[in-house]
C-alpha cells in the first residue's frame, strides 16, 4: 500500500514538472483578468467625454498600464499567448465581462448609449432579430495562427428570401501602430451556386457594422449559409499590428416587408340615363347614328300663372293703393 501511495505521488509530481508552465513575462490569469477589466473601462470614460480620437484613447490605455506597473510590449504578448489558448482566454473574458458591465453601471458608463440602441434588447425572434449564436468576444494577432477569426451558420426555416443582414461588434486596437488594420468580410451562399460578399476596412472606430441587402437578382432566392471574417495582416518590418479585441458580436436578420394588398375600388355607375345607340364590333356609326347616341337634354317646361292677369275686355286691373 505504501509502494502504490509512493508511486501515485511521485506521477503527481512528474505531470507536473511535464505540464507547461507560464512563460516568463506573461501575465496570469488574474492579472490579465484585472487589466482587462481597467481597460474596458477606461475605453467607456473615453467615449463618454465625447472624443472618441485615437489620441485620448491611448492616453487612457497609458494609464491603464502605468496603474498596474506594466509596459505594453508585456500587456502584448500576454494577448498572443492567452488568444492562442481557447478555454483559458474564455475564462478570462467571461470574468472580464461580468466585472465590466457592474462596474459600468456604478460608473454610469454606456447606458444612455444601450438606451439609444434600438438592436440592444432583441431577442432571436420575429422579424428583425438578432440571429448571433456564436462567442461574444475573440482576439485577433499578428501571428500565422492567430490573424483570422471566423465563424459559419446555416440558414434554417426562420430566414427567408430577400432577408438583409447587420453584422456589428466592437473593435479596440490593445496599443498604437502605423498598421493597426483589419479586413472584415462577410460572404452569402445561394441556392444557385451564387456568392454575394460584404467588405469594411477597420481602423480605430470601435463600432463597426456590416450592412447587406440583395439585390434584385437575389431577393427571390433562397439563402444556403453565412460566413464571416476578420483577418488582420502580417506585415514586414517590426511595426507589426496590435493585437486587435473583438467584443459585443450580433447578427441582426431583417425580413424583408410584404407589399400591402390594397382592395380594388368599386365601380360607381352614373345614374344618369343616357340613350346610346351600341356599337357592334368592327361596324362603323353612321353620323345619324353619332349624334342619336350622344346625351340628350330634357326639358322641362313649366308655366307659371301671372297673378294679375290682363283680359281685355275688363282693362288693366287697379292695383291696391297704399293707405
Amino acid at each position: 500500500m505504501k509502494r502504490l501511495t509512493s508511486y501515485l505521488i511521485f506521477l503527481a509530481l512528474l505531470l507536473m514538472a511535464c505540464s507547461p508552465s507560464r512563460p516568463r513575462g506573461i501575465l496570469s490569469k488574474q492579472k490579465m483578468t484585472d487589466v482587462l477589466v481597467d481597460f474596458h473601462l477606461a475605453q467607456g470614460m473615453a467615449e463618454a467625454q465625447g472624443d472618441n480620437s485615437e489620441v485620448t484613447r491611448y492616453k487612457f490605455i497609458q494609464a491603464v498600464f502605468k496603474k498596474h506597473r506594466i509596459t505594453e510590449a508585456v500587456f502584448d504578448s500576454s494577448m498572443i499567448y492567452y488568444s492562442g489558448r481557447a478555454e483559458e482566454f474564455t475564462h478570462i473574458y467571461d470574468n472580464v465581462v461580468t466585472r465590466v458591465q457592474a462596474q459600468a453601471e456604478r460608473m454610469g458608463l454606456e447606458l444612455s448609449q444601450a438606451n439609444q440602441d434600438k438592436f440592444a434588447k432583441l431577442t432571436n425572434e420575429g422579424d428583425t432579430a438578432n440571429i448571433w449564436l456564436g462567442k461574444d468576444f475573440a482576439c485577433v494577432a499578428a501571428t500565422p495562427v492567430q490573424c483570422i477569426y471566423s465563424f459559419t451558420m446555416k440558414a434554417d426555416s426562420t430566414f427567408r428570401a430577400g432577408d438583409s443582414f447587420i453584422w456589428r461588434f466592437q473593435t479596440l486596437f490593445v496599443g498604437r501602430s502605423m498598421n493597426n488594420e483589419a479586413i472584415a468580410l462577410l460572404n452569402f451562399y445561394y441556392d444557385t451556386d451564387t456568392v454575394a460578399s460584404v467588405t469594411d476596412l477597420l481602423r480605430n472606430s470601435p463600432k463597426n457594422e456590416l450592412h447587406y441587402s440583395p439585390g434584385k437578382t437575389l431577393d427571390s432566392l433562397n439563402l444556403r449559409s453565412i460566413t464571416g471574417y476578420i483577418y488582420l495582416p502580417i506585415v514586414k518590418g517590426a511595426d507589426q499590428p496590435k493585437p486587435l479585441l473583438i467584443s459585443e458580436m450580433q447578427l441582426i436578420r431583417m425580413h424583408k416587408e410584404k407589399p400591402v394588398e390594397v382592395a380594388p375600388a368599386p365601380i360607381v355607375s352614373d345614374s344618369t340615363e343616357v340613350d346610346t345607340v351600341p356599337e357592334k364590333k368592327g361596324e362603323r356609326l353612321t353620323p345619324l347614328q353619332v349624334r342619336e347616341s350622344q346625351p340628350k337634354e330634357r326639358k322641362i317646361h313649366i308655366t307659371k300663372e301671372n297673378p294679375n292677369p290682363i283680359h281685355p275686355e275688363r282693362g288693366i286691373p287697379q292695383r291696391n293703393r297704399r293707405r
